[in-house]
């Protein structure tokens, strides 16, 4: 077996270990990167099937009046961790990064309390092993993830993911919690509602930073 077959070999087997542990080789983007470990609750299963693409790239939006079938159900009481590998969020002005659910509201959409809203408490990490949550009132919603419908997919507009004026979702500000930098966000689903089989408890479509820039190399690992 000469070199080159030899070096082959080596990187099928490096791509087969990749996807199996749910890493997608990261590109220059916004998302998140990898999935750490993913916890489900009772009811969940919808979108298993396609992980981990399902939630690591952007969000597929249907807009304030129709919930998208581009998610994954992390059942009552389920949890998901995700790493940003190749990039890490970091506080500047303004939220710093987004989570997308599947809310939506009932039409005519002119009242943003009147609508279907699966809840779930967000946990941020510079190491994946301190962690800290970010306040959250599931009456008033506040600081709770999934409560406003996305707007944002590339598939059918324009609209920046990226941008917390424009995509819908949930933003949050590491400020708000005295982070500087984060690359490990938690999602646990706070049993709020249900759905049919397999489609129960918070329905995760993209986690995407505002504000990102490249690793450096002393950042923890």
């Amino acid at each position: 077996m000469n070199f080159m077959t030899h070096k082959y070999r080596i990187v099928l087997a490096l791509l087969f270990v990749a996807g199996a542990v749910g890493f997608r080789f990261a590109e220059s983007d916004p998302y998140v990167d990898r999935i750490v470990a993913f916890e489900p609750g009772e009811g969940a299963g919808f979108g298993k099937d396609k992980l981990p693409d399902i939630v690591l790239g952007a969000p597929r939006g249907h807009g304030k009046l129709e919930p998208s079938d581009h998610v994954l159900s992390l059942g009552k009481g389920g949890k998901i961790t995700l790493e940003f590998v190749d990039n890490e969020v970091f506080d500047a002005e303004g939220p710093d990064f987004i989570i997308f659910e599947n809310a939506f509201l009932k039409a005519p959409g002119d009242d943003p309390g009147n609508g279907f809203f699966e809840l779930a408490k967000i946990e941020v990490s510079a190491d994946g092993k301190e962690w800290t949550e970010f306040p959250y009132d599931t009456v008033s919603r506040k600081g709770c993830a999934g409560h406003h419908p996305v707007l944002a997919n590339p598939d059918e507009n324009d609209i920046d993911p990226t941008d917390p004026e424009k995509a819908g979702g949930d933003s949050f500000d590491l400020k708000d919690v005295g982070l500087t930098m984060i690359r490990f966000v938690r999602i646990t689903d706070l049993d709020n509602a249900t759905g049919a089989g397999g489609t129960m408890g918070f329905d995760l479509d993209a986690v995407a930073a505002v504000h990102s820039r490249p690793r450096h190399e002393e950042s923890p690992k």
